[in-house]
């Protein structure tokens, strides 16, 4: 019997790096938002970790520009996990759905997007066997996410999107988005044709994009075609939203290329008999439709809603990538907290971590705070609620709360902050008192 290749069921994205709500702790002066620390373990370690649980092999990590060397040398020398890891560079100004696009003849596959910045307690098998067992054209996570219990906001305010959610009740369809920039409305437009397809449909501004996704080979080569026509920056502000309206709009769908691509992609390329069978089926369905005046749109878009008691969380703000630091703070494992445990005369939390390496001074205290490897911290210092990043140094006398310390930053002594990110490298000048403020060096652009 001559060997054949075995086919994966699918291949994995990574977006890494996307997203500017998270300044200054992007700084080129301490790390891309992939490698920024979770309890001390890179970002994109989870997201990894996740993929592996899937039994996905092959993994394409999609890096902005300014951030690929220090992500590539993560992927390269110190990632040891089992997947075949390939990195694809972009230009920092390229969007989700245009980085799609440019990466097309990669992907041979039906395939999953995940953002760098999603963690999650979803059993990977879960949200996939809905794929499978369903086969949409996509099927997107959302969830409602946890408040804040406090930190740092952040300086700079980003824009917050509210996202009307539509979900057909009876089978999880994803039939209605609207994104609406006033985050106190609760107004929003339906056409009366939508209503009469799906009488019962649970409307929500709650729920969350996760910016988990998995898609069929086909939308890509649609993707790259619509963006050959005009802009087409993003997987959730317009990929999504065209695959949904795709399902009822047919002027729309035959437009861009949406039902074309389908069909013609799928029957040049049928990899098993049932698919073909199965296109074929369908498209007599869609031509009968046709006939008796309703068409039935090819384009089938599912919801995968995650259940409230499973935790699931966006860094991608400052106050967001606190709370997950804060979450996983409480859930890790503190036998593999060393640091917590060789501490003397030091009063160190249960609710606090403490990386290798890293020194405490007498008189110092701990709490619900997060410590790097290789940070040097004096006498009588108190943090609370902070994340100190590695090769940090905290002289005596400190106050910290509620901050955020980047890598190989320097507090001088009797300095008080509270509600502060200090940027990567800066020095904290002595008796400085600060409150919600971004401490950061100025770099001439």
């Amino acid at each position: 019997m001559p060997y054949r290749k075995r086919v994966p069921e699918f291949q994995a994205i990574i977006m890494a790096g996307y997203g500017n709500g998270l300044y200054p702790l992007t700084e080129e002066s301490n790390m891309p938002k992939a490698l920024l620390p979770v309890v001390n373990q890179p970002m994109i370690s989870y997201q990894l970790a996740w993929l592996e649980d899937s039994g996905v092999t092959d993994v394409i990590v999609v890096s902005l520009n300014s951030g690929s060397k220090k992500l590539g040398h993560y992927l390269d020398r110190v990632y040891e996990g089992q997947l075949h890891i390939t990195m694809e560079v972009v230009d920092d100004n390229t969007g989700t759905a245009d980085a799609l696009a440019l990466i097309k003849d990669k992907i041979k596959t039906d395939f999953i997007v995940i953002s760098c910045d999603l963690l999650t307690a979803l059993i990977p098998h879960q949200f996939l066997d809905m794929h499978r067992s369903e086969d949409p054209s996509v099927t997107a996570l959302f969830f409602e996410p946890t408040k804040s219990e406090g930190g740092p906001s952040g300086s700079s305010k980003v824009k917050e999107v509210t996202q009307f959610v539509g979900i057909d009740a009876s089978n999880s369809q994803l039939v209605y988005l609207n994104n609406s920039d006033d985050m106190d409305s609760d107004e929003f437009s339906l056409r009366i044709s939508l209503l009469d397809k799906h009488p019962v449909m649970n409307i929500s501004r709650l729920l969350q994009d996760a910016h988990l996704y998995v898609f069929k080979r086909w939308v890509i080569d649609v993707i790259a075609e619509v963006s050959n026509k005009r802009t087409m920056a993003s997987i959730k502000e317009h990929v999504l939203p065209l695959l949904v309206k795709s399902q009822h709009q047919r002027a729309l769908a035959d437009r861009e290329g949406v039902t074309k691509g389908r069909a013609t992609v799928e029957a040049a390329n049928p990899s098993t008999q049932k698919l073909a069978l199965k296109l074929s089926t369908t498209q007599r369905l869609v031509d009968e439709d046709a006939v008796d005046g309703e068409w039935k749109s090819p384009i089938t878009c599912k919801a995968f809603v995650l259940s409230k008691d499973v935790y699931c969380g966006r860094a991608n703000t400052i106050p967001n990538y606190f709370e997950i630091n804060r979450h996983y703070t409480k859930i890790t494992d503190k036998v593999r907290n060393p640091g917590a445990t060789n501490q003397v005369q030091t009063q160190v939390g249960g609710d606090s971590l403490i990386g290798d390496d890293t020194k405490i001074g007498d008189r110092s205290s701990v709490k619900k705070s997060t410590i790097g490897s290789h940070v040097l911290i004096g006498k009588s210092v108190k943090i609370v609620n902070s994340i100190i990043m590695d090769h940090s140094i905290i002289e005596d006398n400190v106050k910290i709360e509620g901050c955020i310390i980047c890598s190989g930053s320097k507090v001088c002594e009797k300095s008080a902050l509270k509600d502060c990110e200090v940027g990567g490298g800066f020095r904290v000048e002595k008796e400085t008192v600060a409150r919600n403020e971004q401490l950061v060096d100025f770099q001439e652009q």
